[in-house]
């Protein structure tokens, strides 16, 4: 009997030592100044019109690219048959164009002939203008000068007509660019007009109903991504030895019967205060020292977000404990 009472008072002894161990190696960091967040996508059309089909309800889980709502594609459908007939009318106008330029090329080669031919005959008149008995009049070389003149303003005409039919071709060119780039964004316009959810999450504060006419930029819902986290905003005392990877315990309010098992994937590069709209100045007055806080990063399992996502709502409250050992260091 007493042999086994020295047992039974050695393991005491000896579990004592390890717990006083344990908590003197280690320590407990604990706040309530936590809560959990995640990103909040304000869904607003890209275009102005009137919604037809609504395919969410509030508080409904939605996958990326997935269609919110619709609006009426009639007004789009005229702007994409305008931009085509603008298209055809423009290369009506190329074709026009090009035609008179091939015109214009046959005239020039005509005039080039032209003025050839009567350069050597003004040519051959110079030299037998007032010989006898074989020479020519005054009158008939005066004709032949006039020819040649009348064949020179002939081409200056024609390439003249090609240049106008070249920039005429070059001009319907660019309205063809120009409408085909209208239509491309008439078909973007189109496109929009539906709404697709960027990332998957839930459906919050919906404000549309089928009928109403919305505008771009106009915010219709909102939608919570999947991926939520937790905030403590710990003391900067008890920072000491806090890192990256570091295991937290988190209770939630709304949860209050379960523990959830994280790690501390970040900590802020500056404290709470310093991004407030007013930032504090040390430097004027009096100085007097408050304990800054700094929030805290700290990331749910992947089988907790799968288990309990649909209950881990951004906005509520927290309280967090992380055991960091003693003389250890942070990120």
């Amino acid at each position: 009997m007493k042999h086994a009472l020295r047992i039974i008072g050695g393991l005491l002894v000896i579990g004592t030592l390890v717990i006083v161990l344990f908590f003197w190696l280690d320590r407990t960091e604990t706040t309530t100044d936590a809560y959990v967040t995640g990103r909040l996508h304000p869904i607003a059309p890209r275009v102005t019109g009137t919604v037809v089909s609504l395919h969410v309800d509030d508080n409904q889980h939605v996958k990326a690219g997935e269609v919110l709502l619709e609006l009426d594609t009639r007004d789009f459908d005229v702007r994409v048959e305008q931009a085509h007939a603008e298209i055809d009318r423009a290369k009506g106008q190329v074709a026009s164009a090009d035609a008179q330029i091939v015109e214009a090329n046959a005239a020039i080669i005509a005039a080039q002939a032209s003025v050839e031919k009567t350069v050597l005959d003004l040519k051959r008149a110079r030299e037998l203008v007032n010989e006898t008995p074989r020479g020519v009049s005054q009158q008939e070389y005066d004709a032949a000068k006039a020819a040649s003149d009348s064949a020179r303003a002939n081409k200056a005409s024609a390439d003249a007509r090609k240049v106008a039919a070249t920039a005429a071709s070059e001009s319907a060119r660019a309205q063809v660019a120009t409408a085909e780039a209208s239509l491309h964004d008439a078909n973007l316009a189109y496109g929009y007009t539906k709404v697709l959810a960027p990332v998957s999450g839930y459906v919050g504060r919906r404000s549309v109903e089928v009928g109403a006419r919305v505008n771009a930029g106009q915010t219709l819902l909102s939608i919570v991504s999947d991926q939520v986290w937790v905030v403590a905003n710990f003391k900067e005392t008890q920072l000491h030895g806090m890192k990256r990877g570091t295991e937290a315990r988190m209770t939630i309010d709304a949860l209050p019967d379960l523990t959830f098992i994280g790690h501390v994937d970040s900590l802020s590069p500056a404290s709470g205060s310093q991004f407030a709209l007013l930032p504090p100045d040390n430097a004027t007055g009096n100085f007097t020292k408050v304990v800054q806080r700094v929030p805290v990063k700290i990331l749910f399992t992947d089988d907790d977000l799968r288990r309990y996502r649909e209950r881990l709502a951004p906005g509520l409250s927290t309280i967090v404990k992380i055991r960091v050992p003693e003389g250890g260091s942070g990120l």
